[in-house]
């Protein structure tokens, strides 16, 4: 049955599992929230595609949120099936929040391509990383990302000088891979890692080492499950409401 039309088109597809109705029923709210954050997008739709390993026993969750010209993409992997799809929703939530509430599409695309071709830069001086810590410890992604923002043009750069590095990603630059999306990638597994991170690794260093895993995150298609064994894996835990 389709849902009604003011709830969020939503459709799942399985390899090598089921999701039993109880997980499903858990679904329903993370499915709920994630459509308040996009409810003035027309025709905004999921797709979600779970697959199992069988040999890592691990579930490997893919959400790809389709809006009017544009498509929100990230993904979670766990030993445990409702916590891939609690970290997913969360993730995917916060991205379509920051969409949302973001800043000119034309300035976004304008500063990745200026990203992609801009000379190496130094990482910024640290802010305190007191209240950024207080937001992640409270789930408060806006006010985190807000306090790392004077990292933005340093991560766009960073992340341009990788992609020109890596065929795969060069070659989707533009069409299934945008560095503004790498970004904000790199600011959520930060933001679900930081009341864990090493506190003796500088903050631009830390950041930095966030950068690929993101980038192999985005680089996933539900076609290429090929790659998806080999993909490091450094996003964990994530609450959601």
């Amino acid at each position: 049955m389709p849902p009604p039309a003011d709830r969020l088109r939503f459709e799942v597809t399985t390899k090598g599992c089921e999701i039993p109705p109880e997980q499903r029923a858990r679904v329903q709210p993370w499915l709920a929230e994630l459509g308040d954050r996009v409810r003035d997008f027309p025709n905004a739709a999921l797709e979600v595609r779970v697959i199992r390993y069988p040999q890592s026993e691990v579930y490997h969750t893919e959400f790809r949120l389709n809006l009017p010209g544009r498509s929100l993409i990230t993904g979670e992997e766990d030993p445990y099936l409702d916590s891939a799809l609690q970290r997913g929703f969360a993730k995917l939530t916060r991205k379509a929040e920051a969409y949302r509430d973001g800043p000119d599409r034309e300035a976004a695309a304008a500063a990745e391509r200026r990203a992609a071709l801009a000379r190496d830069m130094v990482a910024p001086e640290a802010p305190d990383a007191g209240p950024i810590g207080e937001a992640a410890a409270a789930g408060d992604y806006r006010t985190f990302r807000t306090a790392l923002a004077g990292y933005e043009e340093w991560l766009r750069n960073r992340i341009g000088r990788l992609i020109q590095r890596n065929p795969e990603a060069q070659a989707r630059v533009g069409t299934g891979l945008l560095i503004g999306d790498v970004v904000e990638e790199v600011y959520l597994n930060a933001f679900e890692r930081f009341t864990r991170r090493p506190t003796a690794v500088r903050l631009g260093a830390w950041l930095e080492g966030l950068i690929e895993p993101s980038i192999r995150a985005l680089l996933r298609h539900p076609e290429e499950e090929r790659a998806a064994a080999g993909f490091a894996r450094t996003v964990r835990q994530s609450p959601l409401g």
